[in-house]
């Protein structure tokens, strides 16, 4: 298995689409019910297959990742094999980034010495989808990307 397995829930979501997936592979419902009865490790084997599938295609359309905590603020651009990075950080003393409004404080206080900018990038030619699941599993989530191009378009002035 190539990331980790959908949950229950995800699964359910996607009744579906396994239904389709299941047809593809020349399983009809009958034969499903077997499977799952008889042989718990093809069983297992399909899950895990049908997983992999539905993070590829939805890793393939991700662009945008975020990751907050109270004082580090680290967007993502991920495209082209290569993820941009503007990386926030805040003194101990400053508002919390966790916070609602944090923007507000945020685009008002960028040139504040309590405030360091980073910006970064790296090209992952071979494992880019796999970079986008670690940044997910390490907290980031997916993100409209408004505030990386509002702060990549303010940072190159």
């Amino acid at each position: 298995m190539k990331y980790t397995r959908l949950s229950k829930e995800q699964f359910e979501s996607l009744n579906e689409e396994f239904a389709v997936f299941l047809a593809a592979q020349s399983i009809d419902k009958i034969q499903w019910d077997q499977i799952k009865s008889q042989n718990p490790s093809l069983t297992e084997d399909l899950l895990d297959l049908f997983s992999d599938m539905v993070w590829d295609q939805s890793l393939d359309k991700i662009i945008y990742l975020e990751n907050r905590s109270d004082h580090h603020l680290f967007l993502f651009k991920c495209e082209d094999s290569r993820i941009d990075l503007i990386l926030i950080k805040l003194e101990e003393d400053c508002p919390s980034l966790m916070q609602k409004d944090y923007k507000q404080w945020l685009v008002g206080h960028l040139s504040d010495p309590r405030v360091t900018i980073f910006e970064s990038s790296r090209s992952f030619p071979e494992d880019f989808k796999d970079e986008k699941f670690k940044l997910m599993n390490k907290g980031a989530t997916i993100s409209e990307g408004e505030t990386f191009e509002d702060l990549k378009s303010f940072l190159s002035k």
